[in-house]
């Protein structure tokens, strides 16, 4: 994505580099004229969440409002969650309350997305996985470049996709080992349970039905409960799909640990290329997710430690990285891949 005249006067809140490492302009430049013909004549990565209207607010700042924010939207949730589990469910103004003001701080503040990430917690309850979803759903809409509407719309699908996990054993969702046949086709059974019991709602809006009934779809057929394919699964339950899975894999689980972001964007991407989830959705959202770890250090399967200075668009989970004073793009070096954080 290129910088146009649109974002004159932003300022940015990191450095921006040429694919080829050169440094083109550093974190805090007010952009002008002169710096988007500058940035014309080089190939670079950009995303809009690299730029701020000012940053004359400190980062502490930021993580209280957010943190305070977080927690009592989680609270407005569990709450929630606890009145559907007794099947006794608030209004439906209420509900989808829940999440509002989230969304709609990340919708207007580029920043706010960075600091989601400081502060959430993972948890193995069903509300807490709910909860992310319906904001990383909401980043994918942002993302996308839909509506604010559609954005909102996205965070009660994630809050309520889940939902009738609520209605399976809790021995069975919280076993340490394998599940047998039995208890996985039980799990499975989540999808239809939440779908009745979120119909029972009146007023619910017909795609958050959708969103519980079909989270579980995949491109190719392959899914549950209905085994549908392509078009058939509505772009919004696509999303909601990549938000689910990466957020399970980002979340430690009784049966595993949680998975660093880049062996989650490693997965996420090979499910787009087995034609699982939408690579036009998958793609974009690795290709912001690593973004925000540009200039970070990390450690490669060959113990040298380097610097990610490129993120690729087309193959974002495979950057450019520095290595001492030379640059290795990993689309080329296959046998070269990313560990972890050094």
């Amino acid at each position: 994505m290129k910088i146009t005249n649109y974002y004159l006067g932003k300022v940015l809140n990191d450095d921006i580099y040429s694919i080829t490492g050169s440094l083109l302009l550093k974190k805090g430049t007010k952009l002008t004229m002169r710096h988007i013909e500058k940035l014309n004549r080089h190939e670079y990565f950009f995303h809009p969440s690299l730029l701020v209207d000012s940053i004359s607010k400190e980062n502490n700042e930021h993580y209280i409002a957010v943190n305070s924010l977080y927690k009592s939207s989680v609270t407005s949730f569990r709450a929630v969650f606890q009145q559907l589990e007794l099947k006794n469910p608030p209004p439906i103004e209420q509900m989808n309350e829940v999440i509002t003001p989230l969304i709609n701080r990340l919708i207007e503040e580029p920043l706010f997305v960075h600091y989601i990430k400081q502060v959430k917690s993972y948890d193995n309850y069903t509300f807490m996985h709910s909860m992310n979803v319906g904001i990383y759903a909401s980043i994918i809409g942002k993302i996308q470049g839909l509506t604010k509407e559609e954005i909102k719309t996205l965070g009660n699908m994630g809050l309520y996709h889940d939902v009738g996990k609520l209605l399976i054993d809790k021995s069975i969702l919280q076993k340490p080992g394998q599940l047998t046949e039995r208890e996985w086709k039980e799990i499975q059974k989540h999808t239809l349970y939440g779908y009745e019991l979120l119909k029972q709602i009146p007023k619910m809006d017909p795609i958050v039905l959708q969103g519980a009934l079909l989270h579980h779809e995949r491109l190719d057929g392959s899914g549950y409960p209905t085994k549908l394919r392509h078009e058939k699964i509505p772009y919004l339950v696509q999303i909601l799909s990549v938000a689910d899975v990466y957020d399970a894999l980002s979340s430690n689980r009784s049966y595993r640990e949680k998975q660093n972001v880049f062996r989650t964007a490693k997965i996420l991407i090979q499910e787009a290329n087995l034609n699982r989830l939408n690579p036009g959705i998958v793609k974009p959202f690795i290709q912001f997710l690593l973004s925000n770890h540009i200039r970070d250090e990390v450690l490669l399967n060959n113990g040298k430690h380097g610097e990610i200075i490129f993120i690729h668009h087309d193959e974002p989970h495979l950057p450019v990285i520095k290595v001492d004073d030379h640059f290795i793009d990993l689309r080329k070096e296959s046998q070269l891949e990313i560990l972890d954080f050094a």
